[in-house]
């Protein structure tokens, strides 16, 4: 009699039917909360960056870039490494230009049979890729190269001085004076030119391969006369010269 008694008042051991149902219900209901709260910060955001004033880069006067916004220092406390001032690179002085139009000018411009393929190929590799392309294209269509090494030309030149133009701060004309040796039925010819370069500089990021930051976009040159050619060879300044049309090759 006592044991069914203590039966009776048990509670009765049961699964629920639906308890599944339940479980993912309620796991349902954590994702659908989770994904709200990314939604909402997500249009918080959305709207702060469109609410945003417009940023304003600012370009010194040696070249270095500054971004100028009202909420700047805001900026900066909240992700100061996010949002700090990178420094950008420095372009290349007077005297980087100067030496790179030496460097190249003599390249291009001072060569024998043996040393020709090299200074061209280095002179080549300080141009701009459009102005590489023309040069070879003129180079092979004229043969030049053929017909140099045909003749055992050499040159040698002797620049004397490079000016920088007054209205474009990349643009440069250089004077020289090159003296050309060739040798036709074993007789030597010496020629000496009296010649004016005009050098057009493009900034590029500098690097291993272009430490000076520099290439050339623009490049020709011709003979001069007169009173200029006798400055020349006398060593005096010159004013700055016009433009003219002249030839890729040297």
């Amino acid at each position: 009699m006592k044991a069914r008694t203590k039966l009776n008042n048990e509670t009765p051991k049961f699964y629920e039917m639906d308890g599944a149902l339940r479980a993912h219900s309620n796991r349902s209901l954590v994702l659908a909360g989770v994904m709200g709260l990314v939604a909402l910060i997500a249009v918080a955001g959305f709207l702060f960056v469109r609410l945003e004033p417009p940023t304003v880069i600012r370009i010194g006067a040696n070249g270095q870039a500054s971004v100028v916004s009202p909420i700047q220092r805001a900026k900066n406390r909240i992700l100061p490494a996010l949002f700090a001032d990178k420094p950008s690179a420095v372009s290349a002085d007077d005297y980087e230009r100067e030496a790179f139009i030496t460097d190249f000018l003599n390249r291009y411009l001072s060569y024998d049979s043996y040393t020709l393929s090299q200074n061209w190929a280095d002179a080549l590799n300080r141009m701009t890729e459009n102005l590489r392309r023309q040069a070879l294209a003129d180079l092979e269509k004229n043969d030049t190269v053929g017909k140099l090494e045909q003749a055992q030309a050499s040159s040698t030149l002797r620049l004397s001085h490079i000016e920088q133009s007054k209205t474009e701060p990349l643009v440069y004309t250089a004077f020289g004076v090159r003296t050309v040796r060739t040798v036709d039925s074993q007789q030597e010819s010496i020629d000496q030119l009296v010649e004016e370069y005009h050098v057009r500089l493009v900034n590029v990021d500098r690097s291993a391969q272009n430490p000076s930051g520099l290439l050339v976009g623009e490049y020709w040159s011709k003979q001069i006369e007169g009173e200029k050619r006798d400055a020349v060879l006398t060593g005096d300044p010159l004013s700055e010269t016009g433009q003219a049309e002249g030839s890729h090759q040297p």
